[in-house]
């Protein structure tokens, strides 16, 4: 009868040296990113580019066809690393590369006020004001905060809509690391991977999906 097979040797003596090295992380990766100083911000958000579009009902009679678009929070959800002057949106925070970069410099945030919510903007997860869960409304949950980006002319850039429900300062930590970013570095002592995530902001902001 034939025996069982045996190892006699490590079978890793013969294998390629690629084979035996760690691969190296993305210089783009979230973790490349944070470099050694770490990030100015991250965390998960739905994200939105621009504003929604209105037919021509919603256009001509506001009035009578002016109720607001919802989205549930999981179906736009994004994961953003603030460095420097750039905001990256990645799908998740392991992914070797973001989705696109935002440049920071020509924005302007602004806190949403859930009671008289921007015009431009998109009801996150609804509350719900029935037992039958059918029945919405068009309102957001209290802890959902939302922080829209414009442009110097007032049309909409991006919302971000964060769940504050593990963490009430998170929007305000936001805006704080947007307002640190969009500052001169002017004299300043700028590290490698501030450097880094400038320039791969710059090649990321031409990702950004279209309007």
């Amino acid at each position: 009868s034939v025996g069982a097979a045996e190892t006699v040797d490590d079978p890793w003596k013969y294998a390629p040296d690629a084979a035996k090295q760690k691969p190296k992380p993305s210089l783009l990766s979230a973790a490349s990113l944070r470099g050694k100083t770490g990030s100015d911000f991250e965390s998960n958000a739905a994200v939105l580019r621009g504003a929604p579009k209105k037919d021509l009902l919603k256009r001509f009679l506001p009035l009578c066809f002016d109720e607001r678009d919802f989205v549930a929070y999981g179906e736009v959800e994004r994961f953003v690393l603030i460095k420097g002057n750039c905001c990256f949106v990645f799908t998740e925070e392991t992914d070797p590369s973001p989705l696109y970069s935002i440049p920071l410099e020509d924005l302007v945030p602004k806190l949403e006020d859930p009671r008289k919510p921007d015009k431009h903007s998109v009801t996150i997860s609804p509350k719900t004001v029935s037992a039958n869960a059918a029945i919405r409304e068009n309102v957001a949950k209290e802890e959902m905060k939302t922080v829209l980006l414009k442009y110097r002319n007032g049309k909409q850039a991006y919302q971000f809509t964060f769940d504050a429900s593990g963490d009430a300062t998170i929007a305000q930590r936001f805006l704080d690391a947007l307002e640190r970013g969009q500052k001169p570095s002017d004299g300043q002592v700028v590290g490698q991977s501030v450097l880094n995530a400038k320039a791969a902001g710059k090649e990321g902001a031409k990702a950004q999906p279209m309007i």
